[in-house]
């Protein structure tokens, strides 16, 4: 889950860059990575109400298994920016200010990523790691957003991607309804998951849908990924969206009726290619369907965080949470 701090006015920034020293505390970061990461939101929240009129930012901790960051995305509904390569250039300005934020933020932290469209807003993404330098580059590149519904503190979808000898499976998962049950729920399938990194997308709906008894249920889909050999496998129960995007073709990936831990009355494997710099898209029903790449021209060459963020920005569904998963496969065509 995200943390998501909301930055609409110039007195928010001091709290969204609060929030990310406390973060960085929480998971025992070098006081100095703190410092950093502080003075990166702190950039960034200034950016939103300057320029932005005002929008999100979200935080994750991220991980390797030689190092941890924290993730940090920033969503608006404004302007856009016209000339982005410009304004990372120092000295750059449309307001009137020195210019230094976006390109000084793009060589403060890792992984910097933004993308804008001229009247549709902008998503902007880095890293902070507690480390010398970020890990080096996977074959598979993944991002998400995951968001509780208003008022709930806890959210009741939840979403993991785990590695193991060349091969990558991602889950998403959606708790019936929302607030601490459906978080149970969710959370419940993490743990089945993490104790099972070996199981096909069958195998583990089929343990999850055992484990989940106890609870409200939940819907789920499940993809692994060889990207060397460019192919997937997928199996969904209930109302998780799959498609996969290579160049300008897309396949949806099919689901079955059914609630995890109450009725599964069929869990079917379905193949798919996953060539070079494909995309595979996972989402809760707290996005809505509608959505097109068509819509966001370029859109599909960025980090799969930012694709995530944008859609979750222009497609989430007030009343639910929300989680959207992208990866990307980064291996070199064979």
């Amino acid at each position: 889950m995200n943390l998501q701090i909301a930055v609409e006015e110039r007195s928010q920034v001091a709290h969204a860059r609060r929030e990310a020293v406390t973060l960085a505390r929480r998971l025992s970061f070098d006081e100095s990575v703190a410092d950093r990461l502080g003075l990166a939101v702190t950039e960034t929240s200034t950016n939103l109400v300057k320029h932005g009129g005002g929008g999100r930012v979200l935080m994750a901790p991220v991980s390797d298994s030689s190092a941890r960051g924290i993730e940090v995305i920033a969503i608006d509904r404004g302007q856009g920016i016209a000339n982005v390569a410009a304004s990372l250039r120092d000295g750059h300005s449309t307001a009137g200010s020195p210019g230094l934020g976006l390109g000084s933020l793009s060589r403060l932290a890792s992984n910097f990523d933004i993308y804008s469209r001229k009247g549709s807003g902008t998503v902007l993404r880095f890293e902070i790691w507690n480390a010398q330098r970020p890990p080096p580059a996977a074959a598979v590149v993944a991002g998400g957003v995951c968001i509780a519904v208003a008022g709930e503190d806890v959210c009741g979808d939840a979403w993991t991607v785990q590695g193991s000898q060349g091969a990558y499976r991602v889950l998403v998962v959606d708790g019936l309804g929302h607030g601490v049950g459906a978080a149970t729920a969710a959370q419940s399938a993490v743990r089945v998951a993490e104790q099972e990194p070996a199981a096909t997308p069958v195998a583990l709906i089929e343990s999850m849908h055992d484990a989940l008894r106890s609870t409200r249920g939940a819907a789920c889909a499940v993809a692994s990924v060889a990207p060397r050999a460019a192919s997937g496998t997928f199996a969904g129960i209930g109302n998780i969206r799959g498609l996969v995007r290579a160049g300008a073709t897309e396949r949806n990936l099919v689901s079955h009726n059914g609630t995890l831990g109450h009725q599964v009355r069929k869990v079917q494997p379905f193949e798919f290619a996953f060539p070079s710099r494909a995309l595979l898209v996972l989402h809760s029903d707290g996005i809505a369907t509608h959505w097109s790449f068509d819509a966001y021209p370029g859109l599909t060459s960025h980090h799969p965080a930012v694709i995530a963020a944008t859609i979750f920005r222009d497609h989430a569904r007030a009343r639910d949470d929300a989680t959207i998963v992208v990866l990307r496969n980064e291996a070199a065509g064979q």
